[in-house]
């Protein structure tokens, strides 16, 4: 932040690494380990001239917003407040939320988002209403900030090892998305329809590849499979092999309500609600049912085809 902040104040469109490292006082290897990841968010780009390397902004939206509310707010020391863990609160700060419920998401210690709201809140960036935070305006841009620089780093990071990129789901550190080819790299572990076939429900599925980027786990399991395809499609015919997912694997209901919870946040459809009419829809055997889902008689001879017993 402290950089973005110097090349906005700076007047200059372009600048080298070691002009830039003079300015803020930093040794020129430490200055370059910074742009380095700036670039990997997609905030600033580089070219060489003759011996140096010269270091500008990109036009992406969050750099642009970011820069307006600097220029306005050159007051406020906004670079430090925003930096580091503050990017990961002010991620979920989109709407009202509790602190435990900003550290639960954002994976920062309870402590450090009650020291960093209460920054925020003393220069009134962010205000509190029985027990939960909010941006004040005209700081509610500050969320869409973070938001887009995150997903600019997630997409350039996918960048690198395929094309065709659709993401389907994110938050700051995992992602959900489709594309053009397949991804061996660390962190990247296949998901959606084409892996129903190791977990006994063969399905014939399309070109597209769908992958979960994520530190948190080694490989995703049945329960975290069903959430995902229905984040890919949660239409008729995916609902159906998420029941036949869930009877084949005799997954526990109540981890699948618990996970179904974590991803339903940042989805676009009510997945809590999808998870718990599938739910009820094989406990009541097609008695309770909802929308998209197929008759009980015609679902019974689905499941005999994927030998599947009910």
């Amino acid at each position: 932040m402290r950089v973005i902040s110097q090349l906005i104040d700076g007047g200059d469109p372009e600048v080298s690494i070691s002009t830039l490292a003079d300015q803020l006082e930093w040794s020129t290897s430490h200055a370059s380990r910074i742009i380095t990841e700036l670039e990997t968010y997609g905030c600033v780009q580089t070219k060489q001239s003759g011996r140096e390397k010269l270091v500008s902004l990109t036009e992406i939206e969050p750099i642009e917003q970011l820069e307006g509310l600097l220029t306005e707010h050159r007051h406020m020391d906004l670079p430090a407040l925003i930096a580091g863990s503050g990017l990961q609160i002010l991620y979920y700060l989109d709407r009202g939320r509790t602190a435990t419920e900003l550290a639960e998401r954002s994976g920062v210690s309870r402590a450090t988002v009650y020291r960093r709201l209460d920054d925020l809140q003393l220069v009134g960036v962010i205000g509190k209403s029985k027990s939960r935070y909010r941006l004040n305006e005209p700081f509610t841009v500050l969320a869409s900030i973070a938001r887009g620089l995150f997903h600019q780093k997630h997409r350039r990071e996918t960048r690198k090892h395929v094309v065709g990129l659709n993401f389907l789901w994110e938050t700051h550190n995992e992602y959900l998305f489709a594309c053009d080819g397949d991804i061996s790299a660390e962190g990247f572990h296949p998901t959606g329809p084409a892996l129903f076939g190791e977990f006994d429900v063969p399905l014939l599925t399309r070109d597209r590849r769908h992958y979960f980027r994520t530190d948190r786990v080694t490989e995703v399991d049945p329960v975290a499979l069903v959430c995902h395809t229905l984040l890919i499609d949660d239409g008729s015919r995916y609902r159906t092999y998420c029941l036949l997912l869930i009877q084949k694997q005799d997954i526990d209901r109540t981890e699948l309500r618990e996970r179904a919870e974590h991803y339903h946040s940042e989805a676009t459809t009510d997945l809590r609600t999808i998870v718990d009419g599938l739910i009820e829809y094989l406990e009541t055997s097609g008695e309770t049912t909802a929308e998209h889902l197929p008759e009980w008689e015609e679902f019974k001879q689905t499941a005999r085809e994927y030998e599947v017993t009910l």
